[in-house]
């Protein structure tokens, strides 16, 4: 059997892209109530790194002048946190806390809910309709 090409990997992050990683941390901090485990800066990329569910989740800041648009969330990969919880009492803290949250939907199989950061990065809540997700 061929060797994976994943074989030897020690970690998996996802990036987003954000117009400034200091505010970015103060919004991650008071919206969502999440610490980085690491602020930085890779050459001259500022950066900030989050553990999410198990997950690496890490902020890049964009080039000077570039934002992200809002519009392109359904052409681009977002971050979906699995929970086992109900999601009400969740969407709840969030629009508290001044989230732009939307409502809890269905698919065939989950119920979900989006929100977005400071630079419009989807979030996605989701929860297994037939039980736990673990």
């Amino acid at each position: 059997m061929t060797a994976g090409v994943f074989d030897d990997g020690a970690m998996v992050s996802t990036v987003l892209r954000v117009r400034d990683v200091g505010a970015s941390v103060r919004w991650y901090r008071g919206k969502l109530g999440l610490e980085p485990i690491h602020v930085g800066a890779d050459g001259d990329h500022p950066i900030a790194v989050y553990r999410i569910a198990g997950s690496v989740v890490s902020l890049w800041q964009l080039p000077v002048g570039q934002a992200r648009v809002r519009d392109d969330n359904d052409r681009n990969t977002y971050v979906v946190v699995v929970m086992n919880g109900d999601l009400a009492p969740l969407r709840q803290v969030l629009l508290d806390r001044g989230v732009d949250v939307g409502e809890i939907r269905r698919s065939a199989d989950n119920e979900f809910l989006w929100f977005h950061d400071l630079d419009c990065n989807r979030f996605e809540l989701s929860r297994p309709l037939g039980g736990r997700a673990g």
